[in-house]
């Protein structure tokens, strides 16, 4: 066996890359926000919006809740968007809100609300624009501060 001190230090360039993209994933994974009880405010304000339009959508419908649970996600657990767990309490706390009963249909819709976001310009658009007017007043009622949502 040869002694070749290259794949050591190799092994040390990889070690370094690990800890710096483990430090990056953990960074990115970081919620907006925490505190659970602004899901309900966030949902009111959600129903507003949408409700001030020509043409109100059913708010009830089934892309309409992907669009709120999506928001909520990116907010509270952005890691489950990227295939990660949903922070603890989360998904109930949504259940709740939305008045389902059963948490896995959370966690049916968090499967394709990425696809939908990525393939759908329309899906995506009023989302953001939905989002935008979220943060906006939720700042604007002092219940979150000005980095939040960023």
């Amino acid at each position: 066996m040869e002694l070749n001190f290259n794949n050591i230090i190799q092994l040390k360039r990889v070690r370094i890359e690990k800890s710096e993209l483990s430090e990056k994933e953990t960074s990115l994974a970081k919620p907006y926000l925490s505190d659970k009880r602004l899901i309900a405010a966030i949902y009111d304000l959600f129903v507003e919006i949408l409700n001030e339009r020509a043409c109100p959508p059913n708010i009830e419908s089934v892309t309409q809740r992907k669009k709120f649970i999506f928001i909520i996600l990116y907010l509270f657990s952005p890691s489950t968007l990227a295939g990660g767990k949903t922070v603890c309490g989360v998904r109930e706390e949504i259940s709740r809100v939305l008045g389902i009963r059963s948490k896995s249909t959370i966690s049916d819709n968090c499967t394709d609300v990425v696809f939908l976001y990525q393939n759908y310009m329309d899906f995506s658009a009023d989302i953001e624009y939905i989002y935008t007017e979220i943060i906006n007043r939720l700042r604007i009622k002092g219940l979150i501060n000005e980095n939040a949502g960023v």
